[in-house]
């Protein structure tokens, strides 16, 4: 039987329609939804998958408060049935999904839209994430860490994903493209009754590739 887990952290903020498609997704699964407001990046999702693995789920499906899941996704994620599942999104234009260029493999991806079996965190080491430890890319395709600082940010789904690969792990990508939002502007009462202005972040227009 499937069972999901959301792990759902944000900074205190979560847009209306990322909720609204995540519900739509989740519809007819058994779920439940874990989030944190007051845990930074990467230990809020440390956090959140310990407290979820005690529910014994079959897979954890990793959303952020401003990616809009594609209507149906998680049921075409399921029917794939891999070790890790991807959706891309725009991140400043750029696709959030690495590949070998070579073999066309997927190194790593984003976790705006990711469904991950729980047979993946049972095999792999504490922490899951980490943001401490930089991959050094100019020595590609040699696999050399260093020790990136207590203020680095946004390494944490290289070292999951890299750790999970050295595991035997594949990740595949659902076609198509998750919406990714940005907040121009609070609202305000005297500008537009008090809406929030908000806007899409640029789609993928540019591809990585190592």
């Amino acid at each position: 039987m499937i069972n999901i887990r959301v792990i759902l952290p944000t900074r205190g903020l979560v847009f209306t329609e990322m909720l609204d498609a995540l519900l739509g997704n989740l519809k007819g699964f058994t779920h439940k939804i874990y989030l944190s407001a007051d845990r930074v990046i990467p230990d809020s999702q440390n956090y959140l998958i310990d407290q979820a693995l005690h529910d014994n789920p079959t897979h954890l499906l990793f959303v952020e408060e401003d990616t809009v899941m594609p209507k149906n996704a998680l049921a075409e994620m399921l029917l794939l049935d891999a070790d890790i599942v991807c959706v891309d999104y725009g991140v400043g234009g750029w696709s959030c999904i690495t590949k070998n260029k070579k073999t066309n493999e997927i190194l790593w991806c984003g976790l705006g839209c990711t469904l991950i079996k729980k047979e993946v965190f049972d095999k792999l080491e504490k922490p899951y994430f980490r943001s401490d430890k930089a991959l050094l890319l100019n020595f590609w395709p040699d696999v050399k860490w260093i020790d990136a600082g207590e203020q680095a940010y946004g390494l944490q789904d290289i070292w999951f994903f890299m750790k999970a690969r050295e595991e035997g792990f594949i990740i595949r990508q659902l076609p198509g493209e998750a919406k990714h939002l940005q907040l121009d502007q609070l609202g305000k009462r005297e500008i537009n009754k008090g809406l929030h202005q908000i806007s899409q972040k640029p789609v993928v227009s540019k591809h990585q590739e190592l």
